[in-house]
């Protein structure tokens, strides 16, 4: 090996899945220094031989995972069910919280300020300390949404808490906003958008380096719905414009497709679900492309979301998440749906691309 230069090796290095890198950390001192350095780290998480595992999420707590190319190839689907878990335990509801380069946040749903930072790859996971967060004392109802992102200009991962309170029985619900800083291991309070956000909107909704929500606002003495932007690194706030449209849309959801905002548009009387995708994010051209538009021959409900998942290899399909029930792959050109069965899984409750990284949790 020595008779390699060790640019070759790192770059053929950088091609290996994590549990061979993890091996190959055994064999030197040298070898360690090199694949736990943060320019490898991030050379490996942008290789393009990057592999990819679809999380599945079930009501009883167990994760799954598949390889994401079996999906797409029509071999049998293998399922691997995760055997390590940092917030499983008996009296524990685990909420997925989002992904980002291979990190996971998940939090214990009937705990609302249990929060774990989860690589599944390298087995590492941290309890984000939350103590420090001050709750109001007279809220008799809370509710929490956390999310993932990272602020790549100061090369930090941040957790956003959205928290919503009702302080009287019928009262008015007021929120606020808390944001974690993993390189400084702690919370502070960030200032909060003017307009309550909407909850049922915010998926997996993080791009751009921003958290988004939709807010009903009102614009020229009218109620609009509006799209608010969080950004990671700023923590200023940005509003954005969803897709226009005459006949309106009962049903608005936000999301992401490989790190570009996504929205779900569903209207129930004419039974159709539109799907836009935020192009040029946050230029001058910034605007809404329509990536489908599509009527299903299943049930519709007033609710229904149509989540983009990924890509396939070609480009030509996109795995869609469509109410948490059915896994498919929808063809561009065809505009056709082929719905995947996964033995052994009936009920899901999220589903989500996770790559695998050496991505540390690093406080």
């Amino acid at each position: 090996m020595s008779l390699i230069p060790n640019e070759i090796l790192t770059n053929i290095f950088s091609r290996l899945p994590v549990k061979s890198l993890l091996r190959l950390k055994c064999l030197s001192k040298f070898w360690l220094a090199q694949i736990s350095s943060p320019s490898f780290i991030k050379m490996h998480l942008t290789s393009p031989v990057q592999t990819k595992n679809l999380l599945l999420f079930l009501e009883n707590q167990d994760i799954f995972q598949v390889d994401f190319d079996s999906l797409e190839d029509g071999s049998v689907v293998q399922l691997a069910e995760v055997d390590y878990i940092p917030l499983i335990c008996s009296h524990a509801e685990v909420e997925f919280c989002g992904s980002c380069d291979g990190l996971i946040c998940m939090a214990n749903a009937k705990n609302a300020d249990y929060v774990v930072l989860w690589n599944p790859s390298t087995r590492e996971c941290f309890n984000l300390d939350s103590t420090c967060i001050d709750n109001p004392d007279d809220a008799v109802s809370e509710e929490c949404i956390y999310r993932l992102g990272y602020d790549k200009i100061n090369d930090d991962y941040k957790v956003v808490r959205l928290a919503f309170y009702l302080k009287e029985l019928f009262g008015k619900p007021d929120y606020e906003v808390k944001v974690y800083s993993m390189k400084t291991d702690s919370w502070h309070t960030s200032e909060k958008f003017p307009y309550y956000p909407s909850t049922e909107s915010i998926g997996n909704s993080v791009a751009g380096g921003a958290m988004h929500w939709i807010s009903d606002m009102k614009l020229d003495s009218q109620n609009k719905r509006m799209i608010v932007a969080f950004d990671f690194r700023t923590e200023k706030y940005r509003v954005i414009s969803p897709p226009e449209s005459q006949d309106p849309y009962d049903c608005l959801f936000l999301d992401n497709l490989e790190g570009c905002l996504s929205i779900s548009c569903s209207r129930y009387l004419s039974l159709t679900m539109d799907l836009f995708l935020l192009k040029e994010y946050g230029g001058e051209n910034e605007h809404w492309s329509k990536l489908i538009t599509w009527s299903p021959t299943f049930s519709f409900q007033v609710q229904s979301t149509m989540v983009p998942i990924a890509y396939s290899k070609c480009g030509k399909k996109v795995l869609l998440n469509l109410d948490d029930e059915r896994l498919g792959w929808y063809n561009l050109e065809e505009k056709t749906f082929e719905e995947i069965r996964i033995h052994g899984i009936e009920e899901f409750i999220e589903a989500d691309i996770c790559v695998e990284s050496l991505v540390c949790i690093d406080v």
